[in-house]
């Protein structure tokens, strides 16, 4: 049997985690020949050099393509690289298909190279609305370049319906590869302290923020009295690095000002399942990420999203959206502990862990 060849982009942690149980899916079975294209985040050391996670998990690396720099916030510079050089690289290496995840500018840079290079390509999260980030436009963007759509959420899926320019027949609801991952960490839970020992036996919170790009928000002032505000109520925690957006450094010098505090633990990368285990044992979330709106509902926990970063998205019941404003994050605070961290129901807004099985039907059904 001639197999098909699906090259997949990443060019973050964020999604390689979500991409990663899909990829395992199609490595046992014959149909395609898969492999990869790295770039953006996963070579430098500060985002936990995750380009070791993708080898430690022995997928075919097809092409490094290394061009973030390690000392400054990327620019225009490395777009035009990553475009230029995944256009090049697909001429060569001629996959049947270029499969892209997400919305970051990385993605976006390589979605316009496989568009010179005139490779369907296959983009995966469409739909989704984040007022507050420069990912909106680059996520728009993304789907007109793109041949089919995966949408995660039924919303999204409506969405995407409603854009005139594209194919709807080549549209389809598959649910999020992240809840598919839950699913199977969930049948065999691993404590936290296997990730960060220092957690074992103490109530923590999981935080995570990025910079809201398309506003002046204080994330860093707002993230500092966060801090002070959890442990001075004896709850430790467990802090996440942010990815590379501009302004991110802000959030940096924030976390260094706490990391040696005993009730902070910081970690730059904890892999996917160690993420799990945050989320399955923290008390509750708090900051700006995706990942609170996506994966924390389906571990039944309450959400404080802060500021404009995901305004737009699709909310679970226990998602909290509040201003990025210190009184009002001081008052949601007071109001969380006051109510004993009841548990939320999840309304499986993102499917019911069944992504991976249909995606990779559709795929077969698309590139085959």
């Amino acid at each position: 049997m001639n197999r098909k060849k699906i090259i997949f982009f990443t060019g973050a942690r964020s999604e390689y985690g979500i991409i990663k149980s899909l990829l395992f899916s199609l490595e046992q079975e014959n149909y395609f020949d898969i492999s990869l294209y790295v770039s953006g985040l996963h070579f430098l050391e500060d985002f936990g050099h995750t380009i070791n996670e993708i080898k430690s998990d022995g997928f075919k690396i097809e092409r490094e393509i290394n061009v973030f720099p390690k000392e400054r916030e990327p620019n225009e510079t490395e777009f035009a690289a990553i475009i230029n050089n995944v256009s090049k690289l697909l001429l060569i290496d001629r996959p049947d298909a270029f499969f892209i995840t997400g919305d970051r500018i990385e993605s976006y840079a390589a979605s316009l190279g496989g568009h010179f290079a005139k490779i369907p390509i296959i983009h995966f999260g469409g739909g989704n609305i984040t007022n507050g980030a420069n990912d909106n436009i680059y996520r728009y963007n993304m789907t007109n370049l793109s041949d089919f759509h995966l949408a995660t959420n039924k919303n999204n899926y409506k969405r995407l319906k409603e854009i005139k320019i594209i194919d709807n027949e080549n549209i389809f609801f598959t649910g999020s590869f992240a809840i598919d991952a839950i699913v199977k960490f969930k049948e065999q839970a691993k404590p936290i302290n296997q990730f960060v020992p220092a957690l074992f036996g103490r109530d923590f919170c999981l935080m995570t923020f990025h910079s809201a790009t398309k506003s002046d928000e204080k994330i860093g002032e707002v993230m500092d009295l966060s801090i002070s505000q959890i442990i001075n109520k004896g709850i430790d925690i467990l802090i996440t690095y942010p990815n590379n957006d501009e302004g991110y450094k802000e959030i940096i010098k924030t976390i260094k000002k706490w990391e040696n505090n005993k009730r902070v633990h910081v970690k730059n990368h904890l892999g996917a399942s160690g993420y799990y285990a945050a989320l399955n044992d923290a008390k509750f979330v708090i900051g700006n990420s995706s990942s609170g709106l996506i994966e924390a509902p389906y571990f039944n926990k309450v959400v404080l999203n802060i500021g404009s970063r995901q305004e737009g998205r699709d909310c679970d019941t226990g998602v909290r959206s509040i201003k990025c404003s210190t009184l009002e994050v001081e008052k949601a605070l007071n109001d969380l502990f006051i109510s004993d961290f009841d548990s939320p129901i999840n309304n499986h807004l993102f499917g019911n862990g069944n992504a991976v099985k249909t995606t990779n039907d559709l795929l077969k059904k698309i590139v085959l």
